[in-house]
């Protein structure tokens, strides 16, 4: 038995972050019923520009496979009525729009709770329900601009900002949101019937991504600066490589694991000082900041000296951390496929991602793929006693 079975949720979010969190609980057993507006639903389906996908992208299948859809204009009256009737058959309520948006259309925290007191209502948004930054809107690339990511990148503290290649932020919010989701599951479970509104961010996911130098600075005040590719633990054997035909990553951080790269490179000399400027007495002892400039310029000179799937091979039995830098489809089709995985092959889709971990070996990902609009409408409305006359006059 599923661990969510039997819950009902109401997703009214779009796009990435809202789907994504509800994502994580259809993946764990909920009924989770997509409400989307027609005529072209969540932008996600790309139905006007994409028109030959039927509403079905990469994009909307990664975040929406397994839920059901439901094709409701809460602009129109009978939309909200429909959703009011719909309210209290559910226990989970999640919106992602701007602050203000869903209660001026009769269907804030307190309008909701008034029709399911016991319901859990949930907003993602981009800077949080309160404060004065909640009315600005925000998109991935704009919030990693705006909480510090994209200015992390790199290493030449006056080049332009580089953007995170994947949409991290919306991703992580996802994450938070599906976390903060199952802690209010749980509370409703220990007998808790009291107001439960959960206000997860994107600016608060972003922060919790760059928690490392966000704890150096709110305890320490030292302000952040551009590492580029070198290692966070600021070990002389951690960081990013250029080989013979490409580069390779490596993280010998302690001192046993920079005795090992050391010697692996033929020169055991390097893990003692002069190279070093001092040496730990521990084995596990990290040898954070002790490289020295000529370390730094003697190590970049070896690894040149042999390919990245090469020096790959010579490193991992010595147990020194280290991977060729990859492109994402070299990466599953080569190691991810000798993973457990965390994929499902669906007929008539193809492979799609589930959530980021197994139980008792077996990957959480989706028996079937997303749905088209409005394909689970009427069913929906049977379900929660509309007669037929009211649910074509639906349309």
């Amino acid at each position: 038995m599923m661990p969510l079975a039997g819950l009902r949720v109401l997703d009214l979010s779009h796009v990435l972050a809202g789907p994504y969190a509800t994502y994580h609980l259809a993946l764990l057993g909920a009924d989770v019923i997509k409400i989307e507006r027609p005529p072209v639903g969540d932008a996600m389906r790309d139905l006007e520009t994409l028109p030959e996908r039927e509403g079905l992208t990469a994009a909307f299948h990664g975040v929406n496979a397994g839920k059901r859809s439901l094709a409701l204009d809460l602009k129109t009256r009978a939309g909200r009525d429909a959703l009011k009737r719909l309210i209290p058959t559910a226990d989970v309520f999640l919106e992602n729009f701007r602050p203000g948006k869903m209660a001026a259309l009769g269907f804030g925290p307190e309008d909701v709770r008034a029709l399911n007191p016991r319901i859990i209502y949930a907003s993602i948004s981009a800077w949080g329900q309160q404060g004065a930054m909640a009315a600005r809107p925000g998109y991935d690339h704009v919030m990693q601009a705006a909480t510090g990511l994209m200015w992390l990148q790199g290493d030449d503290p006056a080049a332009p900002p580089v953007k995170m290649g994947a949409p991290v932020i919306d991703m992580a919010a996802g994450m938070l949101g599906a976390i903060a989701l199952l802690s209010a599951v749980l509370r409703r479970r220990a007998g808790d019937d009291g107001p439960i509104h959960l206000d997860i961010s994107m600016a608060d996911a972003a922060t919790a991504l760059a928690a490392a130098p966000a704890w150096r600075y709110l305890l320490e005040g030292v302000a952040p600066r551009r590492i580029g590719t070198a290692a966070f633990a600021g070990s002389p054997g951690g960081g990013v490589w250029r080989t013979a035909d490409g580069w390779l990553a490596t993280a010998a951080n302690t001192r046993a694991q920079f005795e090992a790269l050391c010697g692996a490179l033929g020169q055991p000399a390097w893990a003692a000082p002069p190279w070093l400027s001092m040496l730990p007495d521990a084995p596990d002892a990290i040898l954070r900041n002790c490289g020295t400039p000529a370390l730094d310029d003697a190590l970049r000179g070896a690894f040149t000296t042999r390919g990245s799937a090469e020096w790959d091979a010579l490193l991992a039995p010595l147990g020194v951390p280290a991977a060729p830098v990859r492109r994402p489809d070299e990466f599953l089709e080569g190691p991810y496929a000798q993973t457990g995985g965390m994929h499902a092959d669906v007929a008539g889709v193809g492979r799609l991602l589930g959530l980021g971990f197994r139980v008792n070996g077996a990957p959480v990902a989706p028996a079937r793929g997303a749905p088209k609009l409005g394909a689970d409408s009427a069913h929906v409305l049977r379900e929660a006693g509309f007669t037929e006359a009211e649910i074509t006059a639906l349309g």
